[in-house]
């Protein structure tokens, strides 16, 4: 497992019942706070159908974080193989552990896991109505690249 200080990271396993519901929830969440609604969730199977390919490819990079026994978050992070450039699909804090520094420890896990793979820089993308992620991650030094539909696609390089 990648080496990243205070939290404990274990691989997503979709087919546990309640890491999928862990999952799930942080997936619709997530939408919810980027669209105002959650119609671009695909539906449970098909979503854990995608993460199951996910975890089997970059297991370490698709993981749970626990403060004890406490869940605070989930990432999902993968470096195509080849590429110097790792992309975020999903950086989230659960919401009981928002505004604790939660979100900048899984960044130093990030961060790590992103080098462990030798990648330069990270990119991600996020909605502009979703101003907490925004700021969020201008402060972690990402910029805006470019525009992409109703999304920004924000990148940073890994120092």
């Amino acid at each position: 497992m990648i080496a990243a200080p205070g939290l404990t990271y274990r691989t997503i396993d979709p087919d546990s019942a309640d890491d999928a519901d862990l999952a799930i929830a942080a997936y619709l969440d997530a939408c919810r706070a980027s669209y105002g609604d959650d119609a671009a969730f695909p539906g449970r199977r098909r979503h854990l159908d995608w993460l199951r390919s996910r975890v089997e490819e970059f297991p370490e990079g698709h993981v749970l974080a626990f403060d004890g026994d406490a869940y605070v978050g989930q990432l999902e992070l993968q470096v195509p193989y080849g590429m110097e450039t790792g992309y975020v699909n999903l950086y989230y804090v659960a919401e009981a552990a928002r505004g604790k520094g939660y979100g900048r420890r899984l960044h130093e896990y990030a961060d790590c896991y992103f080098r462990s793979w030798e990648a330069s820089r990270i990119e991600l993308h996020v909605s502009p109505l979703n101003e907490k992620a925004v700021g969020f991650y201008r402060h972690m030094g990402y910029k805006l690249a470019r525009v992409e539909g109703r999304l920004w696609r924000m990148a940073r390089a890994i120092p």
